[in-house]
């Protein structure tokens, strides 16, 4: 749990340092389509996500670490009702640009649990994801985003809801 700490105060002291003139400041938002991959039938729930993020070079032009704050709504639907997780995400990602209007990411994602709906079952208060990502970056720090992110823990601490959070994420950037 030190490390994890550790990990986070060293995310967040990245993404609000301003120590290197290089480092780039943005702002992301759009909607999550969730799911979770478990045994029992569940389908896609959507929500939101919005977030701040900085680029940290690390070759010119070429690779970036991109450490990022968001609030993102998650869950899945069942037969039953619909199930709701927020989270606080905090995704450690290397970027690298293809060419200058094309970027890929990819890089674990830390998820702390700060809301729920469930009334059976445990949610788990910390999840690790993997996150995969693209970008169309367009003129005057504008991009459009799409990202998949898929669970590495089980998103509840119960045999009988055991399964992992699947998310796809469709969204905007804008970079200062």
């Amino acid at each position: 749990m030190k490390s994890l700490k550790f990990l986070l105060l060293s995310a967040f002291i990245l993404l609000l340092s301003n120590s290197v003139s290089a480092q780039k400041f943005g702002i992301r938002a759009g909607a999550n389509i969730s799911d979770i991959n478990a045994d029992f039938d569940s389908s896609t729930l959507t929500g939101l996500y919005v977030g701040v993020y900085k680029e940290i070079p690390l070759v010119k032009n070429l690779l970036f670490v991109q450490p990022e704050i968001q609030y993102s709504q998650e869950g899945f639907s069942t037969d039953v009702n619909d199930v709701k997780l927020d989270y606080l995400t905090v995704p450690v990602l290397a970027k690298i640009y293809a060419l200058k209007l094309l970027s890929f990411e990819t890089g674990p994602q830390f998820g702390f649990l700060v809301n729920d709906n469930v009334d059976y079952g445990d949610p788990n208060s910390y999840v690790t994801t993997w996150a995969f990502g693209t970008s169309l970056n367009l003129p005057f720090g504008l991009s459009i985003n799409a990202r998949y992110i898929t669970g590495l823990d089980d998103a509840f601490d119960n045999p009988t809801l055991s399964g992992k959070n699947q998310v796809y994420q469709i969204g905007a950037a804008f970079q200062f």
